[in-house]
């Protein structure tokens, strides 16, 4: 049974949710409660709740966080599971040291403005800064495959797996890295184990089907977005 009382928790919560400010929802959180107090509610019975300590999490949690939000990542309820899946990529965008988070921020921003080489240095910057960064690791994973250096993408998905072996984005990306290189056999077994840990993926799913349904060329339309970086 949660240690705090729902209607409490949605009553302190709601106003900051209301105006979308980050700052003042992690703030009255961690003046009312532990965050073992809010994995708690990830079990509640209403799924409005569930949902809702999900996305708190995300804003106030950190990686011990990480396997409870998993876990709901196979909630029966699909809101559930998207507000789990925000969270956790909150908490990967955001877990390094304050010195590696400059960079980071300044690659992702790269990334957006597709200058893809720039992004990767500034990636490789924040990975040395802090040699726990996983999400350093799979940024640029993903810089390298959208310039089409597909082996190097690989192994940056590898080096993110290795830090966070739940990384159901880098398993993905592998897979992509995979399908490019022709490794079809090798594509399907991370899609499949990346639908283990979200199985709501339906973009991955649907590449799944697309290699075992043996439609896999990379260039068609349908099969390029179905195996598109999800970041």
């Amino acid at each position: 049974m949660s240690r705090i009382g729902a209607s409490e928790f949605l009553q302190v919560i709601r106003p900051a949710l209301a105006a979308r400010d980050a700052v003042a929802l992690a703030e009255a959180v961690h003046a009312h409660w532990t965050l073992a107090d809010l994995v708690d509610l990830l079990d509640h019975e209403s799924s409005d709740v569930r949902s809702a300590a999900a996305i708190t999490l995300g804003v106030a949690g950190d990686m011990s966080c990480s396997a409870a939000l998993t876990k709901a990542l196979r909630d029966e309820a699909s809101q559930v599971n998207e507000m789990a899946e925000h969270g956790l990529w909150m908490i990967w965008f955001r877990n390094c040291c304050t010195e590696a988070a400059a960079p980071f921020q300044s690659g992702v921003a790269l990334l957006a403005l597709e200058r893809y080489r720039q992004a990767i240095d500034r990636f490789e910057s924040a990975a040395r800064l802090d040699r726990q960064f996983a999400e350093a690791h799979n940024q640029r994973a993903i810089a390298l495959h959208l310039l089409g250096q597909w082996s190097e993408s690989i192994d940056a998905c590898r080096d993110t797996i290795r830090l966070v072996p739940t990384h159901f984005g880098a398993i993905a990306g592998m897979g992509h890295g995979y399908v490019r290189l022709g490794s079809l056999q090798d594509a399907l077994r991370c899609y499949r184990t990346a639908l283990k840990i979200n199985p709501h993926l339906q973009c991955i799913r649907t590449a799944a089907g697309t290699i075992e349904s043996g439609h896999h060329d990379p260039e068609a339309g349908g099969f390029a977005e179905a195996t598109r970086w999800q970041a």
